[in-house]
């Protein structure tokens, strides 16, 4: 039998962008967003909302938030909240109970007129917010210090040198790699 130091723990499976964060920070920020959904409830829709389970999602790049009707349940982007602030996740959860509301209202859940127009009433906005995942893989120039990120490693790293060095392929200034997110 392999001694237990032959383990190695693989975290390829999560997401190069995941926000290593504790539990109590996590459910201190689910318990602020149970607040704020209280809150907008009270306050913009007169309490028509009913519950819905509330969370964070590290994996919530290209959207800020989702809505399930079904499982009455809305999840906001965890990268969003760290790259703009809390303002930004009122925004979104004001956004996904619009939605909620719509569909409790017997209309659609979707982005119509009917929608937007219902938003801006309540105070919401169209304003759409960049949110950046964080590279996987950063590599470098070693000759300007040129940074370049990247989602996913480059399957040739020898062929490829800096642009701004050189406008076509010189090895003075190839690539290397710098940062690998998946090793630390």
């Amino acid at each position: 039998m392999r001694p237990l130091t032959h383990i190695f723990l693989h975290t390829s499976f999560l997401p190069t962008f995941a926000v290593i964060m504790d539990d109590r920070e996590l459910e201190g920020l689910i318990r602020r967003l149970k607040e704020d959904f209280d809150r907008l409830n009270r306050e913009r829709f007169g309490g028509e909302i009913g519950e819905y389970k509330l969370r964070f999602s590290h994996a919530a790049v290209r959207t800020h938030g989702t809505v399930n009707f079904r499982l009455k349940k809305i999840t906001v982007s965890l990268p969003m909240y760290e790259q703009h602030g809390w303002d930004a996740v009122t925004e979104t959860l004001l956004h996904e109970m619009t939605h909620a509301y719509l569909k409790e209202n017997g209309h659609q859940g979707r982005h119509t007129r009917l929608f937007w127009r219902e938003l801006l009433a309540r105070g919401g906005t169209r304003e759409k917010k960049d949110v950046k995942p964080k590279a996987a893989y950063v590599y470098a120039c070693p000759t300007c210090g040129r940074e370049i990120e990247r989602m996913r490693r480059l399957k040739q790293p020898w062929r490829h040198s800096c642009g701004r060095c050189d406008g076509g392929y010189n090895p003075m200034h190839r690539l290397y790699l710098k940062k690998d997110k998946n090793r630390g």
